[in-house]
């Protein structure tokens, strides 16, 4: 891992391969020149060489065909008892094919009491080796997918985080908050149950944004609870200039969405249309279920410039589509010939 920026993985697991399974020759005719037989011997580096290639060849077969990357997102305990069986796999294949050319030969003389030990000595002393590089790769793969799901998870925390400062930044902006005090204000002369009603959803809204990243995914009838406050105010600012409606599947109201996006495509609405028309306009707000997928469209009056771009508020609606479903989702902006500019996302049920 610390290699990859200058030596691919792959690269770098056929350097370990060479290196560790060529020490089989190194250490074995260390051992048995001076500690086993007492001299020196080709005969026996042979043999090693022999014993060096069929480790090389049979631990790349094993872990290409019986080893699937998908076997280190498992529970340790799974990990390290596949490991084990790994180890006795590989080295009885290696074993076999080791003491193959004696069975095949003339000189076998069956499976008598001698065969038995120098079999099973040679399992011991192969399984020492393939104990050594078992634990080396799944040690790798476990670090690597470790760091993966931590990169991933800081990821995501982070883009939570982005999210939640960015709503707050503009959904919720100074600009917006004194929009919507000066309108209670004035509405406390007029109706005094209706100030104290917005007050009430003002302080639930300020609730929910600053708590709604607690959650990756809330259902959409408690979503749209907030989209509503959140319109019901923009209507006490704009007064008749704005129009809201609202059209929701039944079956689509306990569905999940992440929570403040439909909020997000609102106030994209009206910053950037129903702000920008003198007469204002209106917002359309809508929920269907078609197949496997939800879809919620917000439709408001207005045109998209040539040069518009999106935002960092609707980036971070695509960034957090992609976190949470890959490319099961879908973000969509466009416009028609009705003068209306509408915003769709689309996420998988599940």
């Amino acid at each position: 891992m610390g290699f990859q920026g200058k030596i691919s993985e792959k690269h770098l697991y056929w350097v370990l391969q060479v290196l560790g399974w060529s020490s089989i020759v190194f250490i074995e005719t260390i051992n048995y020149t001076f500690f086993i037989v007492g001299e020196f011997n080709w005969e026996y580096v042979m043999q090693f060489l022999i014993m060096s290639f069929l480790g090389l060849t049979v631990s790349h077969f094993y872990k290409t065909y019986f080893i699937p990357k998908s076997q280190f997102q498992k529970k340790l305990s799974r990990i390290w008892v596949k490991g084990l069986v790994d180890v006795f796999g590989i080295t009885f294949i290696m074993t076999a094919l080791l003491y193959l050319p004696l069975i095949m030969s003339f000189e076998f003389e069956g499976l008598n009491s001698q065969f038995i030990i120098s079999y099973f000595g040679q399992l011991m002393n192969l399984g020492r080796y393939v104990m050594g590089w078992v634990i080396i790769y799944y040690l790798f793969h476990i670090m690597k997918h470790t760091q993966e799901v931590t990169e991933q998870k800081l990821l995501l925390e982070n883009l939570a985080k982005t999210s939640e400062l960015e709503l707050l930044k503009n959904q919720l902006n100074p600009h917006f908050l004194f929009n919507s005090l000066n309108s209670i204000k004035a509405l406390v002369l007029i109706d005094q149950e209706k100030a104290r009603d917005a007050i009430i959803k003002l302080s639930e809204l300020l609730r929910f944004s600053l708590n709604y990243e607690k959650a990756p995914l809330i259902a959409l009838n408690d979503e749209m609870k907030e989209v509503e406050k959140y319109l019901l105010l923009e209507q006490i600012r704009f007064g008749k200039r704005l129009d809201v409606h609202i059209q929701l599947e039944e079956e689509t109201l306990e569905l999940k969405v992440p929570p403040a996006m439909v909020l997000t495509l609102a106030e994209n609405a009206i910053k950037h249309g129903i702000t920008k028309l003198p007469d204002g306009g209106s917002i359309h707000v809508s929920s269907k279920k078609r197949g496997k997928n939800l879809i919620v469209e917000v439709t408001n009056s207005g045109q998209l410039n040539d040069t518009f771009n999106l935002g960092i508020g609707l980036q971070n609606v695509q960034k957090r589509l992609e976190s949470l479903f890959g490319e099961n989702s879908k973000f969509m902006l466009d416009s028609n010939s009705s003068n209306e500019v509408r915003a769709t996302i689309n996420l998988p049920i599940n």
